[in-house]
């Protein structure tokens, strides 16, 4: 079965779009850099579980013990940045980041907005969420990249970097940055990128209005 076709959606999907979705999910389901598949795809269903969630108030919200093998501290990392990312502040994050490891944390962080992103698209355009992948075999690589600096984030970074901040955020694990921007990139851009002048639907101003607006209503602090 080809996953992510969007044949049936009211609206066009572009193929670049579907496309990014289906290397997503070939992504998630295998081994990353700090975290096995299976416990890639158990942040996964935790952050899809959660995401669900997010219209019922927190005191009526019934979310099940994780089963999955995540330790209670991975769990409430998740758990915070699915709902209440906005919250996130320096000390938080060092509690945090000391208590999985700052590459962890990083992919941790990377599988929650991919899911996120995809299950957003899929509301937006009218379709049902698809399935996560089943986890494959293999080992963290636990390898760390050279090069990194302290760029005043919570996490260090590749520096120097040939792009924007925002896109070398997730540097520290390359493979985690490649899943989150396998993504984010197609579905917020398009070619021609530093041109005000785009061919599509929307302008880059009108983009940029929307996603200066959702960034606001998700409080993001960026």
């Amino acid at each position: 079965m080809t996953l992510f076709t969007y044949d049936d959606t009211p609206v066009a999907v572009g193929d670049e779009i579907a496309r990014s979705h289906r290397d997503a999910w070939d992504m998630l389901a295998r081994p990353g850099t700090w975290w096995t598949a299976a416990e890639r795809i158990a942040i996964a269903e935790r952050a899809r579980l959660l995401f669900s969630l997010r219209a019922t108030p927190p005191w009526l919200r019934t979310v099940t013990p994780s089963q999955a093998g995540l330790s209670d501290g991975a769990v409430a990392i998740v758990d915070r940045i699915t709902l209440d990312a906005g919250s996130i502040d320096r000390p938080w994050a060092e509690k945090a980041i000391a208590d999985i490891g700052d590459g962890a944390y990083v992919e941790l962080i990377a599988v929650v907005a991919t899911v996120v992103m995809v299950d957003v698209f899929a509301e937006a355009v009218g379709v049902a969420r698809t399935p996560l992948p089943r986890a494959g075999e293999g080992e963290p690589s636990r390898l760390r990249p050279d090069g990194l600096g302290d760029i005043g984030a919570h996490v260090v970074a590749l520096d120097p970097f040939p792009a924007a901040n925002v896109a070398r955020a997730l540097s520290l694990v390359p493979e985690a940055n490649k899943l989150f921007r396998c993504v984010s990139v197609p579905t917020y851009s398009a070619p021609g990128f530093s041109s005000l002048q785009w061919q599509t639907p929307l302008t880059r101003p009108q983009v940029e209005l929307v996603a200066s607006r959702v960034a606001a209503m998700n409080e993001c602090f960026y």
